[in-house]
């Protein structure tokens, strides 16, 4: 074992393990380490970059030695792992920083290779994280090669649910669309609220509640010694969800249909598809197992994958005696490419009406994710001046913009 050269210490070196398995060998020789001081130590490495051998000794000195008494036995152990003693001298020398310390030979610890036994313990130090690859032409001419140096160590890869954040939806399968869309329901957390009119009493409110004061005051022999305050109630604000399932927007209907499922279930939101015309699809997606509830909202859709009237279906949603008053300051989302066979004039109109009825409108458009996407879609250039939010919403990572945007105060 040689020591570690100071211009690539730490190449490709799990820092967390590192300072884990040193602070184990100072617990072994007899030097406390607390928790508290091994997650100091840790921090320490990652804020000073990157490490010579004197950065490292200091960086951990300072971190995990709280005892004047201890430097000795915390200097033993560093040399014993980065083998800094001077064998052919008898003595150990070394500068850390500017500083120089020598010591008598019997108190340096000689370092030597881990055994395969102290390897596979946990005990070595983890020098490399990434399985090493050794090329056979060279185990023939080296065959003196510790065994130690042999040792595969599992390279660390992401979770499951890590390598979907940043996967486009349109490339998800149907299982790991289901993940997701678990996922979205449980980070669904904060939901849009609105004031109504109704108060509650509140300390520091923002209204003196004249009637309550006198009749508090009735305890006082008529004194208002203590002003009654309250302040308005918070009620969830409703969701209203226009999901494009026409042609252009095949590849991600079914994941966006998931998405809105995550939606309704969490609060007040009613979904409707659209292509050539409108249908609510709320009730569907309420059914509690994943599949049939994206099932049974498809076979609902009666002209899904075909043209595209945007200007139609919003303006039959902002006409019908029911479903017109849902939108009523609601937060409406959007989700479509922007491709619309109705004239752009028609767009704009009925863009405009959704917008003043409305509390907030947000635009989800998956192309928009591409590096050179410019809005210059007849329809959807008519649209964005209406929008308040226009977001790609094209994979998990970038819907949290998209709940962001929904349960913005």
């Amino acid at each position: 074992m040689t020591a570690p050269d100071p211009h690539t210490l730490f190449t490709g070196v799990d820092r967390a393990l590192f300072i884990s398995t040193f602070s184990a060998k100072l617990r072994a020789a007899g030097l406390a380490t607390p928790l508290s001081a091994v997650s100091r130590a840790a921090a320490a490495i990652e804020a000073v970059g990157p490490l010579t051998l004197a950065e490292l000794y200091w960086a951990c000195r300072v971190a995990l030695v709280s005892e004047r008494a201890d430097i000795e036995l915390f200097d033993r152990v560093f040399e014993a792992v980065f083998e800094t003693t001077d064998n052919t001298r008898g003595t150990s020398q070394r500068n850390f920083g500017g500083l120089s310390t020598t010591g008598d030979a019997e108190h340096r610890v000689k370092a030597q290779p881990n055994t395969p036994d102290e390897v596979s313990a946990g005990s070595g130090l983890p020098w490399a994280t990434r399985p090493s690859v050794l090329d056979t032409a060279e185990e023939d001419v080296d065959d003196e090669v510790d065994d130690a140096d042999d040792v595969m160590i599992p390279e660390l890869m992401p979770s499951a649910e890590e390598m979907l954040v940043e996967r486009p939806f349109d490339e998800l399968d149907e299982r790991e669309l289901a993940t997701v869309a678990a996922e979205l329901e449980a980070a669904m957390t904060e939901w849009p609220m609105r004031p109504s009119r109704r108060r509650r009493r509140a300390h520091g409110g923002d209204r003196t509640e004249l009637r309550s004061t006198l009749r508090h005051s009735m305890r006082s022999g008529g004194e208002p010694l203590t002003l009654i305050t309250s302040r308005r109630r918070h009620r969830p604000r409703r969701v209203v969800v226009l999901v494009d399932v026409s042609g252009s927007m095949e590849s991600f209907a079914r994941a966006y249909l998931h998405v809105t499922r995550a939606l309704v279930l969490a609060g007040q939101a009613e979904v409707f598809a659209f292509a050539t015309e409108l249908t609510r699809i709320t009730t569907s997606l309420k059914h509690r197992s994943p599949t049939e509830a994206i099932e049974q909202a498809s076979d609902a859709v009666g002209d899904r994958f075909g043209g595209t009237r945007l200007a139609s279906s919003v303006r039959a949603l902002l006409a019908h005696q029911r479903w017109g008053g849902l939108v009523r300051g609601a937060v409406v989302v959007i989700v479509s490419d922007g491709w619309d066979s109705d004239a752009p004039d028609e767009t704009e109109r009925s863009m405009a009406r959704l917008a003043r009825r409305s509390h907030r409108v947000v635009w989800i458009n998956p192309r928009a994710a591409a590096n050179e996407f410019e809005p210059k879609v007849a329809a959807m250039a008519a649209a964005l001046p209406h929008c308040d939010h226009f977001l790609p919403g094209h994979s998990r990572r970038a819907i949290d913009d998209v709940i962001a945007a929904i349960a913005k105060p």
